[in-house]
């Protein structure tokens, strides 16, 4: 039986425009994790890519079965997050060109008056299409000022003066106000003419920076959506569908230039445009889910969603599980797939050079004799292996086991941003100290042994058997804090396997950091700056 799968773009912090998702990692995404917020958010994202494909039932059904366990599923703190909100965009929408599909029991919508409801999608839908008309982002990044006549369009083929004109002639400034239907249409055209140039898809697009000349795709100097919104006004179904489908085979879904996913499935009349769309199958849209499949996954996301609120966390990686012995292994064998040019620098050669020998039992002793009682976990694990090899950036440089052990100097407090607020005195004489196996960029690591730990009043809470160990930078803007040193390692285990799974190294990482600097020029070009600009700093530190 073929593996479950569907089309979208990449996860956050990866790259690529098609990219095949696997239900299983789907699955796992919603049971394995601590705090299943990501899994519900993907699971509500899958539930968008189904209206797209016009598999309204399946959505509906992907939608109730969400709304049902999320509070079961969710700690508090994530319960307003409104991916996981059935009242709000994209969903709204759907409610409201589909009442026969009734709002699930719990939706925060279903309490507001739907006149008010259907007034705010209105203005916020004109604001969405008064954004793509903007002639002055045309004037700052092609320099190109409004042309004293809007119907140039038709006497050149200048691709930036034609975006424009379609832009000029799509603008109306007054609130909740549209062009004149000869407007919109002649704007129409105008479009038409833009996307008839060729235009390769986004995969195989090269950008050159060139200042003010720089060459721009289609749907970065004029909107797709603005296009298909269009069509729909003048009840062009079919050439919404046309553009629409343009859009999704060369562009993707892209956030630089508008093509969002959410902001297509908000489009006024856009569920009169997914049932021309759906005929067309995959030819239409890449990310299209056939029926058959459609109710393949619902079924299988469904039944996660119920035995994740029924059961709780489903961890593969759970102690009673997997023991030390196959966690190290696991990891050696991971680290080594996706850092192995740094390690074979370091003058290891394989895999099992990346742990170290066992520690002895009067090395434990005289370990304990010096910090005190050590966690259960660790001693286990250094008896195994007393720590392992990391690198730069990777596995927080590895950790030296028992030797350099110590507790942690006069300045620890300054070592616990995330756990200072009325803790307990006596525990700072406590704290253990680890050093890295390999240099990382100042990388400590610190933990205390649940013999010697104490909640504070407020903060984190650790269960019984539970302690907190973390790593600290002077450069991190926080400390990252785990229940245990297992609990890091198994999380480390998670990443490097997930990273093996999709073929990707540490050398590739580094390379898309790298790549986000070079493609900052083409950033600034189009609606991101202030985002860009964030990511540069944290780049920067």
């Amino acid at each position: 039986m073929a593996t479950l799968s569907y089309i979208d773009q990449a996860d956050h912090g990866e790259s690529g425009y098609f990219v095949k998702h696997n239900i299983s990692d789907l699955v796992s995404l919603l049971l394995e994790p601590v705090d299943a917020t990501e899994g519900l958010r993907k699971i509500s994202r899958l539930a968008q890519l189904l209206l797209l494909s016009n598999q309204l039932d399946q959505a509906y059904a992907l939608l109730c079965a969400l709304d049902e366990h999320q509070e079961a599923i969710l700690p508090p703190s994530s319960l307003s997050n409104h991916a996981l909100q059935m009242g709000t965009r994209p969903f709204s929408h759907f409610w409201e060109a589909y009442p026969t599909y009734a709002y699930p029991g719990k939706a925060p919508e279903k309490l507001e008056d739907s006149d008010v409801a259907s007034a705010r999608r209105k203005t916020q839908q004109w604001h969405e299409c008064r954004e793509c008309t903007r002639t002055g982002w045309m004037l700052e990044h092609c320099n190109l000022p409004e042309p004293a006549d809007p119907h140039k369009w038709r006497e050149t083929d200048d691709e930036p003066m034609i975006a424009m004109c379609a832009r000029l002639l799509a603008k109306d400034k007054t609130p909740g106000q549209y062009p004149s239907e000869q407007r919109m249409r002649e704007a129409l055209d105008a479009a038409k003419k833009l996307y008839a140039h060729p235009q390769v898809p986004i995969t195989e697009w090269k950008f050159k920076w060139d200042g003010n000349k720089t060459v721009r795709r289609h749907s970065y100097l004029l909107y797709r959506r603005l296009v298909v919104e269009l069509a729909i006004r003048l009840g062009d179904l079919e050439t919404a569908a046309d553009i629409l489908s343009m859009g999704l085979r060369l562009d993707g879904f892209n956030d630089v230039d508008g093509g969002q996913l959410d902001r297509y499935l908000v489009l006024p009349g856009i569920y009169d445009v997914l049932p021309l769309l759906a005929k067309r199958g995959k030819e239409g849209s890449p990310f299209y889910i056939e029926t058959e499949d459609a109710n393949a996954i619902v079924k299988e996301v469904k039944a996660a969603i119920q035995l994740r609120a029924r059961e709780g966390r489903q961890w593969s990686l759970a102690p009673e599980k997997v023991g030390w012995k196959e966690l190290l292994d696991r990891l050696a064998k991971g680290a080594w797939a996706v850092n192995r040019t740094e390690y074979e620098e370091q003058g290891l050669t394989c895999a099992e050079d990346i742990l170290h020998s066992p520690a002895t039992e009067e090395e434990i002793a005289e370990a304990e004799a010096k910090v005190g009682e050590l966690p259960p976990d660790f001693k286990e694990m250094v008896r195994i292996a007393n720590g392992f090899y990391g690198g730069w950036h990777f596995l927080g440089g590895g950790i030296n086991g028992l030797e350099d052990i110590d507790l942690a100097d006069d300045d620890v407090e300054n070592y616990m941003w995330s756990m200072s607020l009325d803790l307990d005195e006596e525990v700072y004489t406590k704290v253990i100290a680890l050093s890295p196996a390999t240099e990382c960029d100042g990388y400590m690591h610190f933990m205390v042994s649940p013999t010697n730990w104490r909640n504070p009043t407020n903060g984190e809470n650790f269960k019984d058997g539970q302690y907190p160990y973390w790593q600290w930078a002077s450069w991190l803007c926080s400390d990252d804090v785990w229940y245990s040193f297992r609990d890091w390692v198994a999380g480390e285990v998670e990443r490097v396997e997930a990273m093996v799974k999709k073929g990707r190294t540490m050398e590739d990482e580094t390379s898309e950091r790298f790549g986000v600097v070079n493609n900052v020029q083409e950033l600034l070009g189009g609606h991101v700056t202030v985002y860009v600009f964030v990511h540069l700093s944290v780049l920067a530190l």
